[in-house]
């Protein structure tokens, strides 16, 4: 499979790997954490949360039709040179108004996640076949969570020892690194030669906006009870900083382990497997009180960064190649609009009861509903094809993307 995924794929895994290694440091287990340390209330943090998912959600699709026109690298660059701004900012921060901008600026970097999804299904042999798309995907991103199994227990240690100021001046180096690590890709060329689709193609593809919709309400309904985690497992819990950040690599290993069995589970049912084991590890988290159990449900919420890739492999199934990189920014965009959403609003229902516990039940709540919907909904949508040959699933997929 590495063999198969090309020399660009390969140094992109080695950058991705490095990045995690920073990025696991201080983002999804301290950055919360660091707003409150810096005088934020909880709902001051959900705000906060919810103007990144907004900046977040501004340029993936200009970065995505500019990478169906010139070319993925030149994206990629600029996204990892701008993110490595971002932990630079945070650390001169002294209140949580002035880390606000430090945050901006490393979510305006992640235009780069349609533009990577790009770059590695034109750098892959074997993108053109269904599954194919998930494997090329889902292998390629899982070195993205080993980097993250490590680094954010050593980030809670480095937090405790010293503050979490330390951690971001780590995490720049690690971003510096990695920026290094993608300049020794070489440029690959447009999806097609001549005339290329109109964008406005896109917007007649049914098929894909309602998987746009219909993910985003996944997203909605899963980070609602993950926004705010690392403030739970303090607040309610009692965990120091070293022990959350070892949680958090655990979900870290979960997530490289979903990534490969994901990707080699039929389309029509992985997206149900990683909601269902994420539906039990919540109900675990919410419920136990063994940090054993814990710590177990935990490997498990891994599947919600797995939920993102199945997303975009979905999406290469129904759109034309000449296309992808504008569909995978508008997915992008519209994700990211959700998560603002889920933000701001977990931000108020964490504040709701003394035990933080709403978020937890409206994800409980919400995620069979959507499970069901899509159980129902998914053959049809997605033409998944029953097929034993290479050749005949290769037929299949030209098929699919001659019909948008």
């Amino acid at each position: 499979m590495l063999k198969n995924l090309g020399r660009n794929n390969r140094l992109l895994m080695l950058a991705l790997f490095v990045w995690a290694l920073g990025e696991g440091l201080w983002f999804n287990n301290l950055r919360q954490l660091y707003l409150v340390e810096l005088g934020a209330a909880g709902t001051q943090v959900g705000l906060a949360l919810a103007l990144e998912s907004i900046v977040r959600a501004i340029l993936p699709i200009p970065a995505g039709y500019l990478s169906d026109r010139l070319g993925p690298r030149r994206m990629m660059l600029a996204s990892w040179i701008l993110g490595a701004c971002g932990p630079l900012l945070l650390a001169h921060a002294r209140t949580w108004q002035m880390a606000v901008p430090g945050m901006i600026v490393y979510a305006m970097s992640g235009f780069a996640m349609p533009v990577i999804s790009v770059f590695i299904l034109r750098n892959t042999q074997m993108a053109h076949l269904p599954i194919g798309t998930d494997r090329a995907l889902t292998t390629v991103f899982a070195v993205y969570p080993m980097g993250l199994i490590i680094s954010p227990t050593i980030g809670g240690q480095i937090a405790d020892r010293f503050d979490i100021q330390t951690t971001l001046w780590i995490a720049a180096a690690f971003f510096t690194l990695s920026t290094v690590i993608i300049l020794f890709t070489r440029p690959n060329p447009s999806a097609e030669s001549g005339k290329l689709p109109a964008p406005t193609r896109l917007l007649r593809n049914r098929r894909f906006i309602f998987l746009s919709v219909y993910m985003s309400l996944i997203l909605i309904a899963a980070y609602t009870g993950f926004q705010l985690m690392p403030n739970y497992l303090q607040e309610i819990k009692g965990y120091s900083f070293g022990r959350i950040g070892l949680l958090f690599s655990l979900a870290a290993a979960g997530t490289t382990l979903l990534n490969l069995a994901a990707g080699r589970t039929p389309p029509r049912w992985n997206l149900l497997f990683l909601l269902g084991i994420y539906w039990f590890s919540l109900l675990a988290i919410w419920q136990a009180q063994s940090l054993a159990i814990v710590s177990i449900a935990f490997v498990a919420t891994g599947s919600i960064y797995v939920i993102r890739t199945i997303a975009i492999a979905r999406t290469a199934n129904v759109v034309a190649p000449a296309l992808q990189g504008l569909a995978f920014g508008a997915l992008e965009t519209v994700m990211a609009i959700a998560l603002a959403a889920s933000s701001g609003a977990t931000g108020w229902l964490y504040a709701l009861t003394p035990a933080h516990s709403m978020p937890f039940v409206i994800s409980l709540a919400i995620l069979p509903v959507l499970m069901t919907g899509w159980l129902a909904c998914s053959r049809r949508l997605l033409q998944i094809p029953r097929l034993t040959s290479p050749i005949a699933q290769a037929g299949e997929a030209v098929e699919i993307a001659v019909s948008d």
